[in-house]
């Protein structure tokens, strides 16, 4: 269960390419599925700006994580799960949890209710 992910990982620190919000949401998905979608991509950069480099060349955070999700087990986000929102005006990863979304910060995990869903996923067990 989500809960149980973000219980367990709540401590652990953010850091550029390795559990930042993406790969934060990314090992969500790989815990309760088996499947990580940003196998590839963890480990190949360690700043913000190199991040935002990749989110740029592959034309935007929704055209690079999209078709990662895109597999047997996900569909439309339908209650709870992961997406990409929009929060405070800037597009995040996040879980999506009893309608509020938990993002992985650099200060730690934010919980809010305040967000709008650019696009989620949802899968049988998530």
């Amino acid at each position: 269960m989500l809960a149980d992910f973000i219980e367990k990982t709540r401590s652990e620190p953010f850091e550029w390419g390795r559990n930042d919000c993406a790969l934060w949401c990314a090992s969500a998905v790989a815990h309760e599925t088996g499947f990580d979608p940003a196998e590839d991509l963890r480990g190949t950069y360690a700043s913000r700006f190199e991040c935002r480099r990749i989110i740029m060349a592959a034309g935007g955070l929704v055209p690079l994580i999209a078709p990662r999700m895109a597999w047997r087990g996900m569909c439309d986000l339908d209650g709870d799960g992961v997406a990409i929102l929009t929060l405070d005006k800037r597009q995040l990863c996040g879980l999506i949890l009893d309608g509020r979304a938990v993002v992985k910060m650099e200060s730690g995990l934010r919980v809010a209710d305040d967000f709008k869903v650019l696009r989620g996923w949802s899968c049988r067990r998530l």
